[in-house]
């Protein structure tokens, strides 16, 4: 529907709505003269008459004029939507399968402004990189140790690699549910974080891991993150990877960990001699990143509150329902990085359907960014 005919029907029900409160007025002026108005003959009470009849004139063209006011300032605020929506459907690298819901979402995104906005995001190969520029892949925040150990303990090291050469492929196994899957991941994540505990790594020497790792940020990412903390959105980085793997690769990349940035994932305990002893509990892998892992009594959860419009950020089928939980009426927004080969039909539909938007290989956070930047032009 064009801006011009929504006016008009704005326009109408207004006119509609005044039109329907007459009687209500002409009673409430009859009452004011303490006499019928269709009775009054006399000159005091026509000139009585005439004035409530003009202030009640004055009353409705000054509530039509209000309610057309904010249907143009509503208009004016969501202009900026179909040029974005223009950017999103001309884009081959960009899938937007049902676009009419994608503008309504972003509509109501924009109204309620970054006051009622939280980005509810994933790390691993979403705001950090799948590939490098000459294709290959980078790591996660497990491939830290993947990564690192085998410079120092080749016998350890490979025991990381064929846990990682083991259970990667029953991850994506197309032929397996979820249900089925979880058991694996289970036990993938639990033997991994039993092999860190048991060689007792320092925290040192996990922040010299990081350092030395191949965790690169996507382009963009430092802006993004940064542009959030300045219009105060929330960034929740939920991660079915090591949550202090990505605390340390903030503050190394940003100097800091900005202060509107949560965590929820599994975070490496330390001893009093900051030794690792043990992991977090409930442990999250990647087929349980929902409200069954989040801790209510979180301190973030009193930020959140009233932030209904939600953007989340993914790049597999375990991120799309890392909203729930959160409580809110709002649209959810679920933007999905595809890294997948393009001759694997099936799963692009997969992504699809159940992501609003699917960028395909995309190195950046451009799109993120500019979701963001509509919502924050017109506050």
């Amino acid at each position: 529907m064009s801006r011009v005919a929504r006016l008009g029907r704005c326009l109408y029900k207004t006119g509609k709505r005044f039109e329907s409160r007459q009687p209500m007025l002409q009673m409430q002026a009859e009452t004011l003269t303490d006499t019928p108005l269709s009775s009054v003959t006399t000159p005091q009470y026509t000139a009585a008459m005439y004035k409530v009849t003009e202030i009640c004139a004055d009353a409705i063209t000054a509530a039509v004029t209000t309610d057309q006011a904010d249907c143009f300032e509503q208009l004016k605020k969501t202009d900026v939507v179909p040029l974005l929506m223009n950017y999103l459907m001309e884009n081959e690298q960009i899938i937007c399968a049902d676009p009419t819901t994608v503008e309504a979402k972003l509509r109501k995104m924009v109204l309620g402004g970054a006051g009622k906005t939280v980005v509810i995001s994933d790390f691993d190969y979403t705001l950090s990189r799948f590939a490098n520029e000459s294709g290959e892949r980078l790591s996660t925040t497990h491939g830290v140790f993947d990564d690192n150990v085998m410079r120092l303990n080749p016998e350890l090291g490979q025991k990381f690699v064929d846990l990682k050469n083991k259970y990667y492929p029953i991850e994506f196994c197309p032929k397996l549910s979820m249900e089925e899957k979880i058991p694996h991941m289970e036990k993938w994540w639990g033997t991994s974080h039993s092999l860190i505990v048991n060689e007792k790594f320092s925290k040192n020497t996990i922040q010299d891991f990081v350092r030395q790792s191949r965790i690169v940020f996507k382009d963009g990412a430092e802006d993004f993150i940064q542009s959030l903390d300045g219009h105060n959105i929330p960034l929740v980085i939920f991660s079915a990877g090591i949550g202090n793997i990505i605390e340390y690769f903030l503050e190394q990349k940003l100097g800091a960990i900005p202060r509107n940035t949560h965590f929820i994932s599994n975070m490496i305990l330390f001893d009093e001699d900051e030794k690792a002893c043990a992991f977090s509990e409930p442990l999250i892998h990647t087929f349980c990143k929902n409200s069954s892992v989040i801790q209510k009594e979180t301190s973030f959860f009193h930020e959140i509150a009233g932030r209904v419009n939600v953007i989340l950020l993914g790049d597999s089928m375990g991120d799309i329902h890392m909203d729930v939980g959160v409580e809110r009426d709002g649209p959810t927004l679920k933007v999905g990085y595809y890294n997948g080969s393009l001759d694997d039909t099936a799963a692009l539909q997969h992504y699809e359907e159940v992501y609003d938007i699917v960028l395909i290989h995309d190195p950046t956070l451009n799109v993120a960014q500019k979701i963001v930047d509509v919502i924050n032009s017109t506050h």
